[in-house]
């Protein structure tokens, strides 16, 4: 999961406010996005990280129901939308109905949260429809009782947007990328726990002896043989058997193989247990990019959707905003030492053919290879033509 957003991550997103550049609500939803000192790269970088681990996370943008006098008086209250994170396991129930467009619109949702107040501790359950937005409060084992900050639903539509890790099976649910990969990895600990058990009993020997005979061991086990044992019998020590030790250490390497190749990392690991061929690496490397450049492209329609809401608070036209977002789509994980060398070889061999386009082409694929920003390399792209 930290080994995807890393790459996700790597580059940030870019934003263009377009008619909301001047807004300070949107300025500030930029560098404080969910009101705990959270910028925006980072609630959705939490938002996708989470999204990876339950396969979906739900995405509220909401905003207070006391308003102020002016537009001046609320900017100056920090009276503004906010976003909050909530897990599939907070949130209870879900409705999407289909309008007369075609596209479905979520119109119901229902979320649980704890909270601690001087009241004591409780649950409470908000409640989203088209028309209202409810609030209940539960204490203990008590009965839900209404509570205030609930009323009419101003914007006219449920301000959550759910996203996806991957592309979702049915609305509102996705795979998780641990859906495997934690199967196998309880499969390790329980290894572990056997390893423990079988590194205990290699180091330490075991004494097997007589009923009567007076002897003990240290961390080692005590056997004691059957008092029909003939007493000549000496007592004598049992080593553990090492090579069922190595045999286990081999299948728990066998099983990170697997976890690699589950999670498309064998790529980006130092670790291999089999040479692999150039091909074979390049289509590890294709594999894992598309992973990536579905995960970024959920991340942008996602956030997209947000600042659609985020209109409706502020009683803007999103059409007329023209805010867009863009997230990375190439995440090409190359060997640019072994790129580069090679191009430059085929640059000093193709030069006798005296082709415009082959040279003007071997070129164009050295910026992509030295030049990580993409703004500069469509610069660069441009200027070569053709």
């Amino acid at each position: 999961m930290h080994t995807y957003s890393g790459f996700v991550w790597r580059v940030p997103p870019k934003r263009s406010f377009g008619g909301l550049e001047g807004n300070r609500a949107a300025l500030a939803l930029n560098v404080n996005a969910d009101k705990e000192g959270a910028s925006l790269n980072e609630f959705m970088k939490g938002v996708q990280l989470w999204a990876s681990v339950f396969g979906t996370s739900w995405v509220v943008m909401d905003k207070p129901a006391v308003r102020g006098a002016t537009k001046g008086d609320e900017i100056s209250r920090d009276i503004r939308p906010y976003l909050k994170l909530y897990f599939p396991a907070h949130v209870l129930d879900w409705r999407f109905e289909e309008s007369g467009s075609g596209c479905y619109e979520l119109t119901y949702l229902k979320v649980r949260e704890r909270v601690d107040g001087v009241q004591g501790e409780g649950w409470v359950y908000r409640v989203w429809t088209r028309e209202r937005v409810e609030v209940w409060r539960v204490e203990g084992d008590g009965e839900a009782v209404a509570v205030s900050g609930g009323g009419v639903n101003e914007i006219g539509m449920v301000p959550a947007v759910v996203h996806y890790n991957t592309k979702p099976l049915e609305r509102g649910v996705a795979v998780s990328d641990l859906q495997d990969v934690a199967r196998m990895q309880r499969s390790m600990y329980n290894d572990l726990s056997e390893l423990t058990q079988m590194v205990r009993g290699s180091n330490h020997k075991t004494l097997v002896k007589n009923k009567g005979d007076d002897a003990s061991t240290g961390a080692g086990g005590v056997i004691v043989m059957h008092e029909d044992t003939l007493p000549e019998k000496k007592p004598y020590l049992l080593q553990a058997d090492a090579e069922a030790l190595l045999g286990l250490l081999q299948a728990m390497e066998m099983k990170v193989e697997m976890i690699n190749r589950m999670a498309h990392l064998t790529p980006v690991r130092t670790y291999r247990s089999m040479a692999a061929s150039g091909v074979a690496i390049e289509t590890e490397f294709q594999i894992l990019n598309t992973l990536l450049a579905e995960k970024a492209a959920q991340l942008a329609l996602t956030e997209n959707q947000l600042f659609r809401i985020f209109c409706r608070w502020e009683g803007v036209d999103y059409d007329s905003a023209n805010v867009v977002v863009t997230y990375p789509q190439r995440f090409e994980l190359r060997d640019r030492r072994a790129d580069l060398d090679f191009l430059v070889r085929a640059k000093e061999v193709t030069a006798k053919i005296g082709s415009p386009t082959l040279q003007r082409e071997i070129d164009r694929q050295l910026a992509r290879v030295v030049l990580e920003r993409d703004d500069v390399l469509e610069v660069v792209e441009g200027e070569l033509g053709g």
